[in-house]
């Protein structure tokens, strides 16, 4: 199946040496395949992890990944029944939300997915920032190879103050810091602790020298991997930390927030020069009463009522009230009518439903349903998930 994966996502497989280490990631979650004369020829994975939402309850997720066919099977409906029957298992497994990382953008909507989270990437330049603004008091050091994974990932728990991000399961942490703990790049861990001496923040990177540059001003490159603090002061103080390194004249980061408050803490805003917008979280309610009762709702005077369809999931089909307490089942006649893709699109509140409507995506039947809808729904900071699987 590893096999079958990397040719259909145009990887490398796994060599004899590499797969002791992936192999633990193929044994967890639910895995469906697809096979033709005892060869795999499809596949599509869920591992269980939780997505916060707004208001800050923690709901439970599959996080799909591994999807692919070779190209000598397509357009058969294979994917689709390994999505239907994983998405099915979900559902019997409890998990409310289904997310993921699309490599291709027109995908995943037929399977009622949408983008609920965009990120950004970056370059920092260092001398173009300044110094940071009202960093967090207390001390930065660079932690053992053999303590990175013994820390960093209780740091990243108590750190997950945005909707949008998820739990990760100790095989993402093993891929994600493999090469800080291994040594084999110039890549490591840099932990803040706060003046009672607790580790409240961490930032993974690596900066190298680029080939055949020795002697030249802007010789190092650094990349930003991942940079999590329990606050926005502790984040403020690791980007200090990382503006502050010699040699290195900028920073790159493939994977930042769409509304990245380091911009508006230094002297500045044009040393944060932002690459390219990208959709970083596309997201599925599996149970939308679920879901939709398990996220809280902004002050609104008013209340909306949101009819959704799911062609997959029956029981999903139904209207809801939602108002500043939260959602409830109603007959009443619906002021908004959506697709589930619409509903996943807008759920985590990055989406607006101005945008939705805006786009023709979704069917209004009380034009001012439009503006409470985004009252209610409006999550600041923007949802970011930080974890790409």
């Amino acid at each position: 199946m590893a096999n079958m994966v990397g040719a259909a996502l145009h990887f490398p497989s796994p060599t004899d040496d590499e797969w002791p280490m992936r192999e633990i990631s193929w044994a967890e979650g639910d895995s469906f395949s697809a096979w033709d004369d005892g060869r795999c020829v499809g596949h599509a994975a869920g591992f269980a992890v939780d997505t916060k939402v707004p208001g800050g309850a923690r709901l439970a997720t599959s996080a799909v990944t591994r999807v692919g066919v070779l190209p000598t099977h397509t357009r058969r409906g294979l994917l689709t029944e390994m999505m239907r029957q994983l998405l099915d298992q979900a559902r019997s497994n409890g998990q409310v939300l289904a997310s993921l990382r699309a490599s291709e953008a027109v995908i995943y909507e037929r399977f009622g997915f949408g983008v609920a989270g965009e990120g950004v990437s970056a370059i920092v330049r260092r001398r173009a920032m300044g110094p940071v603004r009202a960093p967090a008091e207390g001390t930065m050091r660079i932690l053992p190879r053999d303590q990175i994974l013994d820390v960093v990932p209780d740091v990243y728990e108590r750190s997950r103050w945005r909707t949008g991000t998820i739990s990760r399961t100790p095989f993402m942490w093993t891929r994600y810091l493999a090469d800080a703990t291994s040594g084999t790049k110039p890549s490591m861990v840099a932990v803040h602790a706060d003046p009672q001496g607790t580790v409240d923040g961490f930032v993974h990177y690596e900066a190298s020298w680029r080939e055949g540059a020795f002697g030249e001003e802007s010789a190092v490159t650094g990349e930003v991997h991942d940079l999590f603090g329990v606050d926005a002061a502790t984040e403020r103080a690791m980007w200090a930390y990382l503006l502050d390194i010699d040699l290195v004249t900028e920073w790159r980061a493939e994977e930042r927030p769409v509304d990245d408050f380091i911009r508006f803490a230094v002297s500045n805003t044009r040393g944060y020069d932002v690459r390219s917008r990208w959709d970083e979280q596309w997201l599925r309610l599996i149970d939308v009463e679920g879901a939709l009762g398990g996220r809280t709702y902004r002050q609104c005077d008013d209340s909306v009522v949101v009819a959704v369809s799911d062609p997959l999931f029956e029981f999903n089909t139904g209207s809801w009230r939602i108002d500043s307490k939260g959602a409830q089942p109603t007959d009443d006649q619906p002021d908004i009518a959506v697709g589930i893709t619409e509903l996943g699109a807008a759920y985590l509140g990055g989406t607006s439903w101005r945008e939705l409507a805006d786009a023709g995506r979704i069917d209004v039947r009380r034009p001012a349903a439009i503006d409470d809808a985004d009252t209610l729904f409006a999550e600041r900071p923007a949802p970011f998930c930080g974890s790409f699987f």
